[in-house]
């Protein structure tokens, strides 16, 4: 999770004026992953709100690929991108363990 929260800054900083969106949306995106994390991390295991927050850290996470795919420009945009997916599955699998009949 650091290392997403390194590339949305580094990324902040490479792009060029031209790419003026791509900005705007990677701190955008850098917002919600903070505020997605600390729900995640404050929600108490098992309960309805640690699955809703969850969720919304997933979906969070696909938004960050999203951003990924169009902005990022530079040559390890593939690993970059590999590991956002990683995180993804990663908290899936948490949520689908967590949140059973919740």
């Amino acid at each position: 999770m650091k290392f997403i929260i390194a590339l949305l800054s580094a990324l902040c900083v490479t792009v060029t004026a031209a790419q003026a969106d791509c900005r705007e949306d990677l701190v955008a995106t850098a917002q919600d992953l903070q505020k997605s994390r600390s729900a995640v991390e404050g929600a108490a295991q098992g309960t309805p709100a640690q699955c809703a927050a969850l969720r919304q850290h997933v979906a969070t996470l696909s938004k960050i690929r999203a951003v990924f795919a169009r902005c990022d420009t530079g040559t390890n945009k593939a690993k970059n991108a590999a590991q956002v997916g990683d995180s993804i599955t990663a908290f899936t699998k948490q949520m689908r363990a967590s949140c059973k009949g919740a």
